[in-house]
């Protein structure tokens, strides 16, 4: 009787292997060929059609590590590379050693960490003491070097400029620099002279800015100066500001909108000048075009409230060249001339200017501002000034 039991068994048990065994090689066949199908929408850059197949062929077939890597790539295709990397994992859980899937995760976390090349290399270089000769593998290894070489902590920008005023006024002659440094990946320090040669007398400046992001939304800068002799130039300034991602991209051509709030404290022996001044910006065509304005509210020694705007437009119609144009309407802290050293005064300003990459490490610039300027009080015009700036930036 056991026998016979034990026999009845062993055949059920046969026949339920060999329908799975066939169910298998069916989803095998499909999951292979919506592989194939997969392939072809991938060639015409259709990565959600792709993808769609691919996760069914993974339903039909999840032990297939050819199916895991292309889903792999079509998850990095799309920006979704937490995905992608779970993929890659999961492949190389099946085939340790598909280079396929150890490229593709390697670029994932290049992608995921840019500014942090440590994990990702380390992981290459696992992988090519086993395939040493792999032309995927040491490319990746060479956009790594490539991508070391680029990143650069220090930058040193050094400017100046030339105003011809009206009314037989003496030239101005100015000149600035700073230096940066890259701290982290959230913090950025910058130290900054300049010096200022107006109506015969000259002032220097002295001051830093530390720059840290909050999170991928935001980040601030604070911003401390002090003067050397006080004759043209605030005896300290203190100003602080945030730039916040609102919006983020809408599509390829709507892109982020940014709310902006720069704060100021100008200290003279005679008081305090105050400025709040609200912005925003909108980016365009891959952030290529934005159209800024700016609220700006400034309130004198006796707490005077007034109130003036700025608008602009940059563009960079090519990869290395890039464009500004703008006109503000504000005020600015008296320049210290002729006993002229309460009041704020009217400017009036129609700017343009561009920068040009001569490299990847070497910018120049050049700008010019026309003003006119005014007494706040009377409306009294003061002068006309005609000013051209040229400058240089260099990464290291």
């Amino acid at each position: 009787m056991f026998y016979r039991i034990f026999l009845i068994i062993s055949m059920l048990n046969y026949s339920s292997t060999a329908i799975a065994e066939n169910n298998d090689f069916d989803n095998a066949i499909k999951a292979d060929q919506l592989l194939k199908e997969s392939i072809e929408a991938k060639k015409f850059q259709n990565f959600e059609l792709a993808l769609s197949k691919l996760q069914i062929a993974n339903q039909l077939s999840p032990t297939n590590s050819d199916v895991l890597v292309q889903l792999g790539f079509n998850y990095y295709a799309l920006g979704k590379l937490d995905q992608a990397k779970q993929s890659f994992q999961k492949a190389l859980s099946i085939s340790p050693n598909y280079v396929d899937a150890q490229y593709g995760l390697v670029s994932v976390i290049l992608a995921q960490n840019p500014d942090d090349l440590d994990e990702a290399e380390k992981l290459l270089n696992q992988y090519i003491e086993q395939s040493p000769n792999d032309v995927q593998l040491l490319t990746i290894s060479k956009t790594i070097e490539a991508i070391k070489n680029s990143i650069h902590n220090w930058d040193f920008n050094l400017g100046g400029t030339h105003s011809h005023l009206s009314k037989s006024y003496a030239d101005w002659n100015e000149m600035e620099m700073a230096l940066s440094y890259k701290l982290s990946k959230t913090d950025t320090i910058t130290g900054y002279f300049a010096q200022s040669h107006r109506f015969h007398m000259n002032d220097q400046k002295y001051g830093g800015t530390l720059w840290h992001t909050f999170n991928d939304r935001a980040y601030g800068y604070l911003t401390g100066f002090i003067s050397s002799s006080n004759k043209l130039f605030a005896k300290y300034t203190l100003i602080n500001g945030i730039d916040y991602t609102l919006i983020n991209s809408i599509n390829q051509n709507i892109n982020s909108f940014h709310v902006t709030l720069d704060m100021k404290l100008d200290h003279y022996d005679d008081g305090n000048i105050k400025s709040i001044d609200p912005g925003i910006i909108q980016y365009f065509l891959g952030e290529r075009l934005s159209l800024s304005g700016k609220w700006n509210n400034t309130f004198d020694q006796d707490n005077k409230h007034m109130s003036g705007f700025l608008v602009k437009i940059a563009s960079s119609p090519t990869e290395k060249l890039h464009l500004f144009a703008g006109y503000s309407n504000s005020q600015e802290t008296s320049d210290r001339s002729s006993n002229f050293t309460r009041s704020l005064i009217k400017v009036s300003a129609r700017f343009v200017g561009f920068s040009y990459d001569i490299s990847e490490i070497v910018t120049i610039n050049i700008n010019y501002t026309n003003e006119d300027r005014k007494e706040t009080t009377h409306n009294r015009k003061l002068y006309n000034k005609n000013t051209i700036g040229c400058g240089i930036k260099w990464k290291f």
